[in-house]
């Protein structure tokens, strides 16, 4: 009996370990993704020129964040087992910060639905005849874009911070992964929104992304 509860067990881990680093890889692969067509050195009519040269792009980068809502949303249930009976109620809050995740990346690509939308609509009349107005507002959901984009990324550092104070609850947490996960996560969170393109943001992702897999690769290899 005890063997078969071992089993099933460790059937969660590697699936829980999997769907971890799934989501951290398919934030990564969003971000070197994500299409941003605004310049402070363009022209109104240079900006819309290159959005439309590049309208593909927006759509990859659209589908790449509502993939990566579905990921997230998808690995909250192993998540969730995986701190069965572990842990009181850490992993709770911690799948509340994947749902925010979730929510902010699909409201993102949501907001992307309708910025292509809006760009196919003016490239029927000819960019030649579109209108400030028409700039301002796909400038307007170019900035939604990137508001959830900030939210959903947000969440993922509350994750982080999150899943690295479990070690206080679990001693087998790798102790280089809490250390990681605990520095990086507010730091990105921070940087969000004083400057989403500054080298310390990157950086703390790239942190973020070696402690997931760390953790990941302990729960897949070895379990809890």
């Amino acid at each position: 009996m005890q063997e078969e509860l071992r089993k099933i067990q460790r059937r969660r881990e590697v699936l829980a370990g999997f769907t971890i680093i799934l989501v951290a890889f398919s934030y990564v692969t969003s971000l070197l993704l994500d299409f941003n067509f605004v310049s402070p050195y363009a022209t109104l009519q240079e900006d819309l020129s290159y959005l439309a040269n590049h309208l593909r792009n927006q759509q990859i980068s659209v589908w790449a964040w509502l993939i990566t809502s579905m990921i997230t949303f998808l690995a909250i249930p192993p998540y969730l087992l995986l701190f069965h009976k572990r842990v009181k109620v850490l992993h709770y809050v911690n799948a509340i910060w994947l749902l925010g995740a979730s929510a902010g990346f699909l409201m993102m690509g949501i907001a992307g639905i309708e910025l292509y939308r809006e760009l196919a609509g003016s490239l029927v009349t000819g960019m030649e005849e579109t209108d400030e107005q028409v700039w301002i507002k796909l400038l307007g959901l170019f900035q939604d874009e990137q508001f959830y984009r900030r939210i959903g990324s947000s969440f993922i550092g509350l994750f982080a911070f999150g899943l690295g104070l479990t070690r206080f609850k679990m001693k087998r947490f790798p102790f280089f992964a809490m250390v990681l996960l605990m520095i990086c996560g507010p730091t990105m969170i921070f940087f969000n929104w004083y400057d989403p393109n500054h080298l310390i943001r990157t950086a703390a992702m790239a942190g973020i992304l070696i402690g997931v897999s760390i953790f990941s690769v302990r729960v897949i290899n070895k379990g809890l």
